[in-house]
């Protein structure tokens, strides 16, 4: 059967989200919302990166989405040298093909004639995943088709049931009678954003900008206070947040009781006082005040910090990329 390769159209996109969900949906089922938000409405959205696989009558039985920077990620600015491979699926009746290999060749394409040198796989602006996922046949498909891999990412979770706060961040609380660990509030945004532009100017300060400029509740910031000064930062996400968090994308329907965390980080100067568990803590308590069930933490390397307060490997991927020429 002829399977040809075709610009996207608004219209597909229910085939397309079907065509993932029969490939990858088991372990990453895909919502339509969510594919509409970190795609087709992302500012770094450009129709030439998104491809599909067509067969008879129309049907849709693959697809690619390759994204470049479309405005500067905040300190790290255009990224000039890189471009995404931001999402790839075929379906299992069309696997084994070529088609998955020919929609990868237009993605890179895509790439090619933006001037950049490097395509990753997955970490996008507005990304669907880290990395590609630890599943044999995806690392044995990007490799045969010239991709190295280095490093690995985890998305963890644990459940809010049973969780009570450990004596030792009881005792780092105390410890810092000066500092306030709770919800920013209206008003604060500028002292958030100035610790952003201070501490972590880059991909955070530019995601978080994102958030507040699309609406979302500046409550949904749990922040370290000293005075009028914010010296941390934790990002939570729940079925009620303006957008559609990374660690949130692969709950089922959305309205399951999951919220998200991260990202997170302090001050250097309050860094190994225990405060990182602290603010950890405050936002487990906080995300199951307001119902979650169970908290997702996505795409970190720090399994042993999350693990003290009872996270555990969820989902795992690779690093992955490759040089075009």
């Amino acid at each position: 059967m002829t399977v040809d390769i075709v610009p996207y159209r608004p219209e597909m996109l229910p085939q397309v989200i079907a065509v993932w969900n029969a490939a990858l949906g088991g372990l990453f089922p895909l919502r339509e919302t969510v594919f509409v938000q970190n795609a087709t409405a992302s500012a770094h959205f450009d129709p030439e990166g998104l491809w599909v696989a067509v067969a008879a009558a129309q049907r849709v039985v693959g697809m690619s989405l390759a994204k470049v920077a479309r405005e500067p990620l905040a300190a790290d600015g255009w990224l000039p040298d890189r471009g995404w491979t931001s999402l790839i699926a075929v379906h299992p009746s069309f696997q084994g093909r070529g088609v998955g290999r020919a929609l990868l060749s237009r993605a890179e394409a895509f790439l090619r004639t933006r001037s950049r040198r490097r395509s990753i796989l997955g970490g996008d602006p507005g990304h669907f995943l880290p990395g590609v996922p630890h599943v044999e046949a995806a690392l044995a498909f990007f490799a045969a088709a010239g991709y190295e891999f280095e490093g690995e990412a985890y998305d963890l979770r644990r459940s809010v049931a049973g969780y009570a706060t450990p004596a030792a961040v009881m005792k780092a609380v105390r410890a810092h009678p000066d500092l306030e660990i709770r919800s920013l509030r209206s008003g604060e945004e500028g002292q958030l954003l100035a610790f952003l532009d201070e501490t972590f100017p880059g991909r955070w300060r530019y995601t978080v900008g994102q958030h507040l400029d699309a609406g979302g509740a500046i409550a949904d910031i749990m922040g370290v206070v000293r005075a009028r000064a914010v010296l941390g930062f934790a990002h939570l996400f729940h079925p009620a947040s303006r957008l559609v968090g990374p660690s949130m994308t692969w709950t089922s329907n959305g309205a399951d009781p999951v919220a998200g965390l991260g990202p997170m980080g302090l001050a250097p100067t309050l860094r190994g006082r225990g405060l990182g568990l602290a603010l950890l803590d405050r936002s487990i308590q906080h995300l199951g005040a307001l119902g979650a069930q169970e908290i997702i933490v996505d795409w970190t390397g720090l399994t042993r910090f999350y693990g003290r307060l009872g996270f555990s490997t969820w989902k795992r991927y690779r690093h992955g990329e490759k040089v075009l020429r």
